[in-house]
């Protein structure tokens, strides 16, 4: 019997883990489930039954039995309702149960994407979405929506980090679905192109080398420049590339040394987004430090900041404290940033007197900081007062320390 590497990206967990610490997880998820849960699976049950029609053993034999095999492949032992589809804008998909003791899990494939797919890409497909429920894919989305009840109110912090969780748990979802095919490379690439063109690959007798080969050159595009690389899905030649990857490296520690350069690409920050992190801790580390030592607060907040583009903010802050002259850091960033976008002149104030009011405590020490900062990027006294005073109410702590 064929024997698989661990199909887990380890970095998608270390991403999870966050993203759940962050929302204060075990807390949140008692208070959803308590509330909603039961109720929302009642609802998902109700539109599939009303929508789609269940793929059973006595109607869909065939069907039923590949999506069985897949289940029994990938050594999933909850409970799976499979459902066809004719909605156009579904290849395929997963919804995990809230509660799977009481409620199955459902898997959605579209009927189009049936008639298309051979056995064994089908498979492919059906553990795919099977990988996301052994995940645990759908719970950090359904924590968020439970939490922010509007997209703008979620933080950057927490969108970006989901972002990526995303792309990554695509990937791993594929190489579930190479080992519900039984370990097919071939069938697992050819389903990636199939369900990206439409085109059925097989029949073009196209050889894997070649696809491989051909797909290195559109990687390489992706991997040496800062272009778009995907928002819920990666592009398909990344994920081309690591279900090759999946399916050739014979250990795990060659395997995760190879993901690492997609995992690098994935980190990369634009230049202005890496000139605003540099910034935010120079300046945040600068004016903290104008009355003596930087508070816990002042050093959260540039965490916070540095959070949002960054997947690692302490680790980073550290390593600019370590190996940056501060002072000269702090005057370059706000030389780059002007350059890149006079508008700049005001994110950078703001976030200034973010630090200077977050204590309670803003000071004659770091109001001189700030007004310094102003002239610097060109403005007046009146222009750095107005500006103050309009940002002030996003801003202002009462000290309640007198």
């Amino acid at each position: 019997m064929k024997t698989f590497l661990d199909p887990t990206i380890s970095l998608q967990k270390v991403m999870g883990d966050q993203i759940y610490a962050a929302l204060n997880g075990p807390i949140m998820e008692y208070l959803r489930q308590e509330s909603n849960a039961g109720v929302d699976d009642d609802r998902a049950k109700e539109f599939q039954e009303y929508n789609n029609i269940m793929i059973e053993k006595k109607t869909f034999p065939e069907l039923y039995r590949i999506c069985l095999q897949a289940k029994q492949a990938v050594g999933f032992e909850q409970d799976i309702n499979f459902y066809a589809t004719s909605n156009p804008s579904i290849n395929a998909c997963s919804i995990a149960a809230n509660n799977p003791q009481k409620q199955p899990h459902v898997v959605e494939l579209n009927s189009g994407l049936v008639q298309l797919m051979s056995e064994k890409e089908l498979l492919f497909v059906v553990g795919h979405e099977i990988g996301h429920l052994i995940n645990g894919d759908s719970q950090l989305k359904k924590l968020r929506n439970f939490i922010y009840k509007e997209e703008d109110e979620v933080p950057d912090f927490i969108t970006s980090r989901l972002n990526l969780y995303r792309l990554l748990s695509e990937l791993s979802a594929d190489r579930y679905g190479y080992i519900a095919c039984g370990g097919d490379e071939e069938t697992a690439i050819t389903t990636e192109y199939k369900i990206s063109s439409g085109i059925d690959i097989s029949k073009m007798h196209v050889q894997l080398q070649a696809l491989i080969e051909e797909n290195k050159k559109h990687l390489d595009y992706f991997l040496k420049s800062d272009k778009f690389i995907g928002d819920t899905h990666p592009v398909h030649p990344i994920r081309v590339y690591c279900l090759h990857l999946y399916a050739t490296c014979k250990t795990q520690k060659q395997l995760d040394k190879a993901m690492a350069k997609i995992e690098d690409r994935f980190y990369q920050l634009s230049e202005e987004d890496a000139t605003f992190n540099f910034f935010f801790v120079a300046a945040g580390w600068l004016l903290g430090n104008t009355d003596g030592e930087i508070t816990d607060v002042q050093y959260q907040q540039i965490l916070n900041m540095v959070g949002k583009r960054c997947w690692f903010p302490k680790e980073f802050v550290q390593k600019v404290l370590d190996e940056h002259d501060l002072e000269q850091l702090y005057h370059h960033s706000i030389k780059l940033l002007v350059e890149h976008d006079e508008d700049n002149k005001v994110l950078m104030l703001d976030y200034l007197l973010s630090i200077a009011f977050i204590d309670g405590a803003f000071t004659e020490n770091k109001l001189h900081f700030i007004y310094r900062y102003g002239h610097e990027v060109g403005l007046e006294d009146e222009e750095i007062a107005a500006c103050i005073s309009e940002l002030i109410p996003r801003h202002f702590s009462i000290n309640v320390k007198i």
